[in-house]
């Protein structure tokens, strides 16, 4: 696998992490509702440069592919374009 590069200065000294407040940060795409099973947050990782200290985020393409095909998911999708 091909190592990451820091999308600011090019440096390919990148070290692995998560971002935290008092628990982890999600990304919770917009028009998905609450579900049973499943909550529509979406863990974000990130990469930190070691040369110049930018931080690049990475979302879970897994999840977000889950809860936005999830029946409610397509739902808020459906009435958000017919609002429009």
């Amino acid at each position: 696998m091909k190592s990451a590069t820091c999308s600011a200065c090019g440096n390919d000294a990148m070290v692995s992490g998560s971002l935290q407040s008092t628990g982890t940060l999600h990304f919770r795409p917009s028009g998905v509702k609450f579900m049973t099973f499943h909550t529509a947050d979406v863990t974000v990782t990130a990469l930190m440069c070691k040369s110049c200290g930018h931080l690049q985020l990475r979302g879970d393409l897994e999840k977000l592919h889950l809860v936005q095909d999830l029946p409610a998911a397509r739902e808020a999708a459906t009435s958000n374009a017919s609002s429009r």
